[in-house]
């Protein structure tokens, strides 16, 4: 009996010598190959193209609340979209305006989700004293713009002539007015103050001596109205030592979202650093895409004037919070019975996020 060997030399001898068996296997190699050479291909490409819209993240929403209109006081936040530098950083923003500062703190936490506020120093260690669980982030002026305006010529001359004159004030300049004019020694028994609007023209009519503004934008309208004629005591030529437009979140957001705010904070400070660098710009987005009832040149009056605050000298744009400017506040506060309970100043601050560059 014949052998033919082991039984796959067998079948591989007959196909051999099949011509139609072996042209099947030609073509099955051929087929093999392409299908080879195909798949490579599309790997390679696969990790070639860019990512797919549904493969893309979404933005993260950050509701950010302001304690004002929207004005030249809040335009890098402004150009900080219009440029994508927030989209740069993978945050959508929601820009909310129109509540009063004592009540921004409340407005923010109210917000589900990345919610980010601004206000006073003051106003925020008066929240956090009555229970408020908020952290803050930085600053965005290095010094208070908080003044009270009035017509030269009449009857004040002098700053603790306020003490018995009518005094409109807002609701964050409450404690601030009868705090310093204690310290001037003025007898404020006689101290006449009420709520009223953030216009000028009471003045001019005679229903106010003087009227709370930031010197920053209600002052700019006065300049703009009388000229020479407007006058102003600034709070901080009276011992009034505060950081103004404090940006705060929960926190809780500041303990799960670290990237996300060092990310809001690098975007806001490109967002301010052009909006310094591009003025005429700055301005016509605000009157085109925010507050088109606004008057041009007020608006470059008080952009030119914000960045005084912001930027006293290079390089101190979004610079860090002084812990013992801060302390001093609260100690004022406490001092005039405006706070009934002291806080940790070190828990108040978390600006680990600022950006260094």
């Amino acid at each position: 009996m014949m052998s033919y060997g082991n039984p796959v030399e067998q079948r591989l001898f007959v196909i051999g010598h099949n011509s139609g068996l072996t042209n099947f296997v030609k073509r099955l190699r051929l087929l093999i190959v392409t299908t080879s050479v195909l798949l490579a291909i599309c790997l390679s490409s696969s990790h070639a193209m860019p990512e797919s819209a549904s493969d893309q993240r979404s933005p993260i929403p950050v509701v950010v609340q302001f304690d004002w209109i929207f004005n030249a006081q809040f335009a890098g936040f402004y150009q900080g979209i219009e440029q994508g530098f927030f989209l740069d950083q993978g945050l959508r923003l929601e820009l909310r305006g129109g509540v009063t500062t004592a009540n921004t703190v409340s407005a923010t936490v109210e917000v589900p989700g990345l919610s980010i506020g601004s206000t006073e120093s003051n106003v925020l260690i008066a929240e956090v004293a009555e229970g408020a669980d908020v952290v803050a982030l930085g600053t965005m002026f290095q010094d208070s713009p908080m003044g009270w305006m009035y017509i030269k010529g009449g009857n004040i001359s002098k700053f603790s002539d306020l003490a018995d004159r009518r005094i409109g004030i807002h609701s964050d300049g409450a404690r601030v007015i009868e705090l310093l004019l204690r310290e001037a020694g003025a007898d404020t028994s006689e101290l006449d103050t009420f709520k009223a609007s953030h216009d000028p023209q009471p003045l001019l009519d005679g229903k106010l001596d003087a009227l709370q503004c930031y010197y920053i934008d209600e002052f700019v309208k006065l300049q703009k109205m009388v000229g020479d004629r407007a006058g102003i005591f600034l709070a901080r030529d009276h011992g009034y030592k505060a950081y103004s437009q404090v940006m705060f979140t929960e926190r809780k957001t500041a303990l799960a979202k670290s990237s996300n705010l060092r990310g809001f904070l690098k975007a806001a400070k490109l967002g301010w650093a052009y909006a310094f660098d591009n003025p005429e710009e700055t301005v016509d987005l605000i009157l085109e895409k925010y507050n088109p009832s606004l008057d041009r040149d007020y608006q470059l009056r008080s952009l030119a004037k914000i960045r005084e605050l912001m930027e006293p000298e290079p390089g101190s744009l979004f610079r860090p919070m002084s812990p013992d400017l801060l302390e001093n506040g609260q100690s004022r506060l406490l001092e005039h019975g405006l706070i009934s309970d002291s806080i940790s100043i070190k828990d108040l601050l978390s600006q680990q996020f600022l950006p260094h560059d």
